[in-house]
């Protein structure tokens, strides 16, 4: 993280299904939060106190799709409501409706579960309820149950709550929150609030912007954060201490993802194990579930593609600040230079992680995606619950990482043509999957 607040990336691959290196750079340009662990680094877990622990078996059982038919909304006819220039975030509410973030247009869809128009709300601009267009790429939304949106905007330093009508209702501020990056925000149920299902990134000119240490202790961790929203000042609640790795590797490090539970608690995994954590509301530990699948160690080839990769995927990032011009253009430069540096004497984990990313339905079932053989790429998909069974492997090519969960077993999965159209698909869960 730069004097800026502007992260670089860390970890290759996408919420999605592998990709040739031109595909990565085109998900950079059209959806940065796409990369789990884009920004800076992750990793194993320190000691937890005492817990049950379940291996889960080590062969995969396959499963087929076997997905009930749904709708798509996505448009490529100009003036169209679905016509979108860049999806950001989806979610669902309690209802089923989904609602859909463009971050080109600064507004919010939000479709039935018929696929109709319900409304759209949101737009550029300085006022109340309006967005800057300069940032769009770094804003994020999550979904109450109960309908309201919840738009983090970058440059504010603040949540933006719509209400479930899609008025305007109140700016919660972070107390010195400007330019601090979310990774993905996630609705609590039955709450005002909010879980980051990924680091919480600060500007920090002296140390990693996602590393936290507490008064009287050298100890640093990575923090899993909920952020409250009744008032007009969030409250902040660090949850879990997650394991930060020493000496700052900037390569193949692990990530730090997670997810909500129906009862508050939150999935979690920061280890190059397959090793998934789940602690209560209160962020006491209660399982762990394991896989017998072993982390692969960093050769120099892999370090050499990985050099290879990021410094194609920052010139993207560099070149789209560029364009913005003004500041932008300096930033960008401090940016290239600093990445260059930082090249020469990059810090690399010593293995490369089982794990690639995690996700939560809102049954509480636990979405991991594994690594895959190809940098960029993502692997099989295993199904858990949180009391530690196995239920069974997507394979990657059946499907991609849901974008959003819903109600009811419904998936969203956003999508794009041969001509960067973006669609997002609908799909409902086989009953045993719900």
């Amino acid at each position: 993280m730069g004097r800026y607040g502007i992260p670089v990336i860390s970890w290759p691959g996408t919420g999605g299904k592998s990709q040739t290196l031109r595909e990565s750079l085109m998900r950079w340009r059209v959806k940065a939060r796409g990369l789990p662990g884009f920004l800076l680094v992750f990793a194993p877990a320190g000691p937890l106190s005492a817990q049950e622990v379940i291996e889960l078996p080590a062969q995969d059982s396959f499963m087929v799709g076997a997905f009930l038919p749904g709708y798509s909304v996505g448009s490529k006819m100009d003036g169209s409501w679905d016509t979108f220039g860049e999806i950001g975030d989806v979610a669902f509410d309690a209802a089923g409706n989904l609602y859909i973030f463009d971050t080109q247009a600064l507004s919010i869809s939000v479709v039935d579960p018929t696929g109709g128009r319900v409304r759209q709300f949101g737009r550029p601009g300085e006022g109340p309820g309006e967005f800057a267009p300069d940032f769009g790429a770094m804003l994020r939304m999550a979904v109450l149950p109960d309908g309201r949106a919840v738009i983090y905007t970058w440059n504010r330093g603040a949540f933006v709550v719509f209400g479930a009508n899609g008025e305007y209702e109140r700016t919660v501020r972070i107390e010195a929150g400007s330019r601090t990056t979310f990774m993905g925000l996630q609705g609590l149920p039955g709450t005002d609030a909010v879980l980051a299902t990924g680091p919480v990134l600060r500007p920090s000119m002296t140390a990693p912007a996602d590393v936290r240490t507490r008064t009287g202790s050298s100890r640093t961790f990575r923090a899993i954060e909920r952020f409250g929203l009744d008032g007009f000042l969030a409250t902040v609640d660090t949850v879990v201490d997650a394991w930060n790795p020493p000496g700052e590797p900037a390569g193949f490090a692990p990530q730090l993802v997670s997810g909500a539970l129906p009862d508050g608690g939150i999935a979690y995994s920061d280890s190059s194990a397959y090793a998934i954590k789940i602690v209560s509301s209160s962020g006491n530990p209660v399982r762990t579930l394991t896989r017998p699948i072993r982390p692969d160690p960093v050769t120099e080839r892999d370090k050499a593609l990985f050099i290879e990769w990021r410094f194609e995927l920052e010139r993207a990032f560099e070149s789209d600040l560029v364009r913005l011009g003004g500041d932008y253009a300096d930033i960008a430069k401090e940016m290239s230079d600093r990445n260059r540096r930082r090249a020469e004497s990059m810090v690399f984990y010593h293995e490369i992680p089982v794990v690639r990313n995690l996700k939560t339905s809102w049954s509480g079932n636990i979405w991991v995606q594994r690594r895959s053989n190809e940098l960029a790429g993502v692997g099989d998909i295993d199904i858990l619950t949180p009391d530690g069974r196995y239920l069974g492997t997507y394979p990657a090519a059946a499907i991609a990482m849901p974008a959003a969960f819903g109600p009811d077993g419904l998936i969203a999965l956003v999508e794009m043509d041969e001509l960067d159209v973006q669609t997002v698909v609908v799909r409902r869960l086989p009953a045993r999957l719900r």
